[in-house]
C-alpha cells in the first residue's frame, strides 16, 4: 500500500471524528493476504475491535472469504467498513460495494480509497474511479448511502509514489 493511501485515511479519520464517539467494530475489506495491508493502526483510537476480510486466507484475517462476493457475517455487524486498494481488483466492484453495505450497520460508515490513475500493478486489475464512479455506484446500490466525501486526491499526499495513482477517496454513510 502506498503512503498516500495511508495518509489519505489519517485525513478521513480525522475528519469523521463527529461520526464516531464510541468505540467501533470495524471491518477492513481487503486488508488481509500476503501483505497484510490493513489500516487498523489509523483506527486504533475509535476500535473497539478490529476485523479484516480477504480472499486470501492469512494470519490477520479474520472473515476469511471462500466466496469472493460474500463477507462471512451476520447483516448490520459492522460499525464502520473501510476499504483501500482493493476495489480495483474486484470483477465486480458493484456487487462487492452492496456486500459491504450489508455487513454495515444502519448509520454506519464506509470508507473505500481506489486509484483513478495508475499503472497494473496485479495480475487482476480492473479497474479505475474517476471522479463520477461512486455517484453511479451509489445510485446502483440496494442500500441507501449518504456520500460525505467523494473526491479525487489532486495533492498526492505529498509523496511522488502515491501521485501516480490519484487515489479517488469515497466515504458514506448508510441510512
Amino acid at each position: 500500500m502506498h503512503p498516500g493511501s495511508l495518509k489519505n485515511m489519517e485525513w478521513m479519520v480525522e475528519k469523521l471524528a463527529p461520526y464516531l464517539e464510541k468505540e467501533n467494530d470495524i471491518l477492513d475489506v481487503g486488508g488481509g493476504g500476503k501483505l497484510e495491508r490493513s489500516y487498523k493502526d489509523i483506527w486504533t483510537k475509535y476500535t473497539k475491535d478490529y476485523y479484516v476480510a480477504d480472499i486470501v486466507n492469512a494470519p490477520s484475517v479474520t472473515h476469511f472469504m471462500e466466496h469472493r462476493y460474500y463477507i462471512p457475517a451476520e447483516n448490520e455487524t459492522f460499525d464502520v467498513v473501510v476499504s483501500g486498494q482493493c476495489l480495483e481488483h474486484v470483477a465486480n466492484p458493484f456487487k462487492m460495494f452492496d456486500e459491504m453495505c450489508r455487513v454495515l450497520k444502519t448509520s454506519g460508515i464506509i470508507v473505500i480509497i481506489v486509484p483513478s490513475a495508475g499503472p497494473r500493478h496485479d495480475v487482476k486489475d480492473h479497474w479505475r474511479f474517476m471522479d463520477d464512479a461512486f455517484e453511479g455506484i451509489v445510485e446502483d446500490s440496494k442500500y441507501e448511502i449518504k456520500v460525505i466525501e467523494d473526491y479525487i486526491d489532486t495533492f498526492h499526499s505529498g509523496d511522488q509514489r502515491s501521485g501516480k495513482w490519484r487515489d479517488h477517496i469515497f466515504v458514506g454513510q448508510k441510512l
